[in-house]
């Protein structure tokens, strides 16, 4: 399978999310088989203030995460292109994102807002495939609203402005992530268009993500939430993990945050931990760990449990 020239030997993909995708977390997740991971999204409003090293620093990507994409967010022409410039050394994909959809992103006409307006999203996309010789992608949902689903026709234009790839995250803007995800309109985006899809939305499974795409079509499936608890998702080998399983999931976490990371942020850590324990059978209190103040001390609660 490719993306663009970039092969992909698992059709299961980490998709991007905001304070969970750090250096230590994509590995993990690629050590689990996922064929590729994303960065979580930048804006290009403020990288385009940061010189080759810091760019280089923030998204900190290692050759064991190979290949990887870095997302993009804004609708500036000028900094979005000047950020293209500046990742596509670190990237083996670029993705722009249309389909985040929190209140503040809508405001500022990012995100799933630009589904409101066509014509600089397609301009915008357009510029972007120019700049570079790196594939682009498009991460989108269906439409801002129930009222207005153009999945097909965005998809369609996406493709003809020269994307690469599409992922289709299967709710409106509106919806957020509530209520179930529409796979009719993907499948039918799927049929439309020659480019690979990505189906995204609701999979909290190894066996949710191929039902996915049996339903669908779709070439890969993405998965953000359900990995975020589990990175052995990625993995048919890893379906039935016990306690055990799960504390070496969690100490190889730890052990590539303390190698890999530069910020030695606690917070960081327990948090991921504690998403992590969402499956351990135990009678312990496991939100104790969100209470803890030092990463040795997160580690020796695990191995304590």
């Amino acid at each position: 399978m490719k993306i663009g020239n970039v092969n992909i030997n698992n059709p299961f993909v980490l998709a991007p999310m905001a304070a969970v995708n750090c250096t230590a977390f994509r590995i993990l997740c690629k050590e689990n088989k996922a064929g590729l991971v994303y960065t979580q999204m930048f804006d290009t409003d403020i990288l385009k203030n940061k010189s080759k090293q810091e760019i280089k620093d923030l998204l900190n990507i290692t050759r064991f995460e190979r290949p990887i994409s870095v997302q993009l967010i804004g609708n500036n022409e000028a900094a979005l292109i000047k950020s293209v410039g500046q990742i596509e050394e670190h990237a083996d994909i670029i993705d722009f994102n249309v389909g985040c959809s929190e209140k503040e992103i809508l405001q500022q006409g990012y995100g799933a807002f630009l589904l409101s307006n066509l014509s600089l999203l397609e301009r915008l996309v357009r510029k972007m495939v120019n700049s570079t010789e790196k594939p682009i992608t498009v991460k989108m949902r269906i439409g801002m609203d129930a009222q207005h689903i153009i999945a097909v026709k965005v998809a369609t234009m996406l493709q003809n402005a020269g994307a690469a790839a599409i992922c289709m995250h299967g709710r409106t803007a509106q919806q957020k992530l509530a209520k179930k995800i529409n796979w009719t309109i993907m499948k039918q985006t799927k049929e439309k268009i020659t480019i690979p899809l990505m189906a995204n939305g609701d999979v909290t499974s190894y066996q949710g993500g191929l039902e996915l795409l049996n339903k669908t079509s779709c070439d890969f499936v993405m998965i953000g939430r359900g990995a975020r608890d589990c990175p052995w998702i990625f993995d048919p080998e890893k379906q039935q993990i016990n306690n055990t399983g799960i504390k070496q999931q969690i100490l190889r976490f730890i052990e590539l945050y303390n190698e890999y990371e530069n910020r030695g942020s606690s917070q960081e850590v327990r948090e991921h931990v504690f998403w992590m324990l969402k499956d351990y059978n135990t009678k312990q209190n496991t939100r104790a760990v969100l209470k803890l103040r030092y990463i040795k001390d997160i580690e020796h609660f695990i191995t304590s449990l």
